[in-house]
């Protein structure tokens, strides 16, 4: 009997090539002019079978059955090309599921990329060895289910996209603020700021990462709303 994760990894696997695999059939059927969907498109109109597989009806892991895959809609896992393209509120609202799964804290699950969610996104990539984004998307989702990546980001890291280098900076000042040593605020993720937030987060009681995360980011946010940092954009 396969273990429950790997189980659930396989299924979402095989939502991604069963889906492309319909795809072909049906285009070598109707003709060359046919669209064919692509990996990360399936794998946001398979979310609903992958959830399927994980929680049941419960809403916990396996549901309410001994085996994750009891009741699974195996029709639905193979994609459907007619159905339309999941919002990017459903992405981030299954991301944040799914972050929440792995222990990374996101805050609410209400689909809306906020800065917490984004501080939990940047500690999964940089905990997998992806390039940090801060960015909800279908590719990512599908790295986070399927388990794709590498050995963990260490050294300076430089970001990605602007949204990652601005909650970057963000942390810099604030720590700079509570009298922590980040470096220069210029939303590069250096080895004095990993420092600076190790300290930090020693200071506060939380587990020493030295990387962005959920729960550095709420802290700074609470401290903020007492007045003693400035706010996150």
């Amino acid at each position: 009997m396969l273990p429950k994760k790997v189980t659930v990894q396989l299924l979402a696997f095989l939502a991604l090539s069963g889906g492309v695999a319909v795809n072909i059939f049906l285009l070598q059927s109707r003709g060359t002019d046919a669209p064919v969907a692509s990996a990360n498109d399936l794998t946001a109109w398979n979310i609903a079978a992958i959830e399927a597989a994980e929680f049941g009806d419960t809403g916990s892991i396996g549901g309410n059955s001994k085996h994750p895959t009891e009741g699974l809609d195996l029709a639905a896992i193979g994609g459907d090309i007619s159905a339309p393209a999941i919002s990017s509120k459903d992405v981030t609202r299954a991301i944040q599921r799914e972050l929440q799964i792995r222990g990374y804290e996101t805050g609410s699950q209400d689909g809306i990329a906020g800065t917490m969610t984004r501080g939990a996104i940047m500690a999964y990539e940089q905990d997998h060895g992806l390039p940090l984004t801060a960015q909800p998307s279908d590719a990512l989702l599908k790295a986070i289910v399927l388990g794709e990546g590498g050995k963990p980001l260490k050294g300076q890291i430089t970001p990605k996209t602007g949204n990652a280098r601005d909650v970057i900076r963000s942390v810099q000042q604030s720590l700079k603020k509570l009298g922590y040593k980040p470096g220069d605020a210029n939303g590069v993720l250096t080895p004095q700021t990993a420092s600076a937030i190790r300290a930090f987060e020693s200071d506060q009681g939380l587990s020493e990462s030295g990387r962005i995360s959920g729960p550095l980011i709420a802290r700074l946010g609470r401290l903020a709303g007492e007045g003693r940092v400035a706010a996150a954009p």
